[in-house]
This record gives structure tokens, sequence and C-alpha cells, in this order.
């Protein structure tokens, strides 16, 4: 027990927490390995719409192998970092009720922190693997599942550890908790169902109905990201009550109610998605139907983006953390702006398949759930210490930087996929790589460049793992 517990007396929360820190520091690390790797083969990506496209393809980097270990890569730092963030409440939570005076739970602890490192590792494991099958050409064909098959079961079992540590700690019960704890909770319902469900391609019974695979396979796939971004807000709305000390807007009916709006478009959000396939219009106008209450969602995410400044006047002792928190309110904010134009039928036929959508898909990754995840990271590793006068300076400029050039890159992929888009409607000319003006390639390598950079200073200390980092 000494061991696990850091050689703090387990009868004392404090090391209980301190595991905590050690377990977050674990997962934090391997997230931002795999951020920087993602970022990586991100800039490969870019100089595929360059000149050096015929190097990469000599070179055996093709698109169809470097998209898919970028997209894996990127989800895998959101899993990896919203779960550093989740184990630091949970053993938090099991030192208020060590402190509170129950019994046994140092034990629960122990276990706890067992299965965190195994299912860390059974991720890391999977991770590896299922790179090297992709780098050697391997792939399923099938959006955020190329990797085969197999590896999902160590995923699956991972994620059933954290199931099983998440009910322990919660002793299965979560009436009378905030609304982070909820979703965290859902979130784990939600990707094991959904996971299941990515794998229905795998039966007989799809072989020979193709547009069924693919409505199931859109559904699944965006209640997945639904599940992640669940990870993610949960770990902003904790990061949130820490920063303030105040935990009362967790509890709220606001906070609930666009909880349930979150939960409910994550079941119905990938009908833009689908709406050329011939099924039924009952299922189209109800996806179109219900991603219009975002427009709740965003009318509050504009009241917090008016407060903005007031936000970073009360930074504390936390400037790099709160700038990141301001980015990603802002980010919020476009992109829900932008989801809610993208689900009208009209619209979403000049942009479906262009790298509009991209710039979207890559605003909400980028400006929403890596900010708000180095956002947590920045805290986790300074949590205790706070942040000097150097590192925030430093920090601040990264995170200007970071958003100066995702800013470009949002724009940039915008001016490329609407006229693509509109080409394609009117013209009947299909967006590839041929028809990309000339201009994109070096903006998207220069953007990618200037967020690397950036991303770079934010991770490092997050990769050493430190304890005066902690």
């Amino acid at each position: 027990m000494e061991t696990a517990l850091h050689g703090v007396s387990a009868a004392d929360p404090a090391a209980l927490v301190e595991t905590g820190r050690r377990v977050a520091r674990g997962y934090l690390s391997m997230a931002a390995v795999q951020l920087l790797v993602g970022i990586a083969i991100g800039l490969a990506i870019a100089l595929h719409y360059t000149p050096l496209t015929t190097v990469l393809e000599h070179a055996g980097l093709h698109l169809t192998v470097l998209r898919p270990l970028h997209t894996g890569a990127t989800i895998g730092w959101i899993f990896f970092a919203g779960m550093a963030m989740v184990h630091r409440w949970m053993f938090q939570h099991l030192a208020d009720r060590l402190a509170a005076g129950e019994s046994d739970v140092a034990r629960i602890a122990l276990g706890v922190a067992r299965r965190a490192d195994l299912q860390r590792w059974l991720w890391a494991s999977a991770a590896g693997i299922a790179g090297i099958a992709l780098l050697g050409g391997y792939s399923t064909g099938r959006e955020y599942f190329e990797y085969p098959p197999v590896l999902s079961i160590p995923i699956a079992v991972g994620w059933l550890l954290y199931a099983f540590n998440f009910a322990v700690v919660t002793r299965f019960r979560l009436r009378g908790m905030p609304v982070y704890a909820w979703m965290w909770g859902t979130s784990v319902f939600l990707f094991l169902w959904t996971f299941a469900e990515a794998h229905a391609w795998m039966l007989d019974v799809l072989a020979d109905r193709p547009v069924r695979d693919l409505a199931i396979q859109w559904q699944a796939y965006g209640s997945f990201v639904g599940s992640f971004n669940l990870l993610v807000y949960g770990s902003v709305s904790w990061l949130g009550t820490q920063l303030s000390g105040d935990d009362r807007y967790s509890r709220s009916n606001m906070a609930f109610l666009l909880f349930l709006l979150g939960v409910l478009n994550s079941f119905t959000n990938y009908g833009h998605h689908t709406y050329h396939l011939p099924q039924s219009e009952l299922v189209k106008w109800v996806a179109f139907a219900i991603s219009m209450t975002e427009a709740i969602i965003l009318m509050r995410v504009m009241w917090d983006c008016a407060g903005l400044g007031k936000k970073w006047a009360g930074r504390g002792r936390f400037p790099i953390v709160n700038a990141l928190l301001v980015a990603t309110t802002a980010w919020t904010g476009v992109q829900l702006t932008l989801a809610i134009l993208y689900s009208v039928p009209g619209l979403n036929t000049l942009i479906h398949g262009t790298l509009a959508v991209v710039a979207h898909s890559m605003g909400s990754l980028i400006g929403i759930d890596t900010m708000a995840l180095l956002a947590a990271g920045a805290w986790l590793t300074r949590e205790t210490l706070g942040e000097s006068l150097g590192v925030a300076r430093a920090g601040v400029r990264a995170v200007v930087a970071l958003n100066a050039g995702l800013a470009v890159l949002w724009l940039g992929l915008l001016g490329a996929g609407i006229p693509a888009g509109v080409r394609l409607v009117t013209q009947g000319v299909l967006p590839w790589a041929g028809t990309f003006p000339t201009w994109l390639g070096p903006v998207l390598m220069g953007a990618g460049l200037v967020m690397g950079g950036a991303v770079v200073v934010l991770v490092a200390p997050m990769v050493v793992r430190s304890s005066r980092a902690a």
C-alpha cells in the first residue's frame, strides 16, 4: 500500500490525492506523446497538397496511410488526456470519502490505481500495434476503426476497467452529484454502446445492405464522438470548480439542461452525414430538428463569450490555463454556429464531402477539445505550485500562436472547401487534390508548423511527468 500511495500513510487523504496525481501524470504523458505524433502526421498530410506529394507517395506515405494514423493519434490524445482528469477527480473523491470517516477507502483506492495502470498500458499497447499495422498498409476502410479489429478487445477491456473504477468510486450512485460526474458516467455507456455498434459491419446481415451499413456506421460514429466530447466537457467543468473554488454552476439547472441537450444531439447529430442516403425522411427531419436545439447551447456560449474579458482579468495563479479556457469558449461559439449552418440541408449539400467539413472537424478537435484538454493538462502539471511569471509568459504566447495558426488553418480549409462544394453541385466536378488552389498546401503547412511549435511548448511539462511539475 505504501508504494501505491507514494509512501504516505494510507489513512491520510493526502495520500489518495497524491496517488491521483501520479495516475493522472501517467495518462497525461502518453496523451502528450499522442498529440505530438498527431501533429507530425498532420504536417505530412499537409505536404500532400503541395508538389511534394509525389515524394511522399514514392515513400509509401499515402493519404490512405497517413489519415487514419492522424485520426487515431488525435483521438488517442483526447481519450488519454480525458482519463487523466477523470482519475485525478476519482482519487480526490475517494480522499473526501476517507476524510468523512469512511472505512476501507484506502483498499478501494489501491484497486482503482492498479486497474487504472492496467487500462493505460492496454490502450498504449493497442495504439502502438495499430500504428505499426497502419504503417504496414493494413486498413479495414472504416472511419475511426481502420486498425485490425482484434485490437478492439484491449480497447474495450480498458473501458470496462474504467467503468468498474468509476462505478466503485461513485458507489453506483450519481444522484445529487455535479454535472461533470454525470458527463463522465454517461460517456462510459455511450462509448461502450457505440463502440459495439460501430463493429456491426462485421455481421453477415449487413454485407449486402450498403445503405443500412452506412446509416449504422454514421449513427455510431456520431455518438462515438459524443462520448469523447462528454469526457472533455466533464473535465472542463470540474477544472472550472477547482479554479474558482465554487461548484454551484456544476449543480445548476442550466448546467444539466445543456448536458441533456448535448447527449440528445450525440444520438442524432450524425444526420447531416446521411442526408444523401435513401432512408426515412422522418429520421432526417428528427436529426435536423434536434440539431437546431444547439442554438440554445450557442446562446449560452455567446453569453459566456461576453464575459471573457472579466474571466481573463481574474486569471490568478494559472494564466496559461485561463488563456486556453478563453480560447475554448470562443471556438465553441464559432464551431456551434458552423454546426448549425451545416445541419441545414441546402447548405449541407454544398459542403458535404469537402474540406469545409474538415474545417469544422479540425476546428472542433483543436479549438474545443484540444484547447480544453491542454488547459486541464496545464493545471494538472502545475496544480500545487501555480505558474511562475516566466512559464506563464511563454505559455500565453504559445496559446496565442496556437490560436493564430488554427485560425489560418480553419479559414484555409473553408476557403478551399466551399468553392469545391459549389463546383461539385453546379458542375459535377469532384473535389480532389488536383482541383485545390496552389496556395492551400503552403497555408496548411505554415499553420501546422506554428501550431506544432506552440503545442511543443505547452505539452513539454506533461511529457516530463516530473514531481516538480505536478
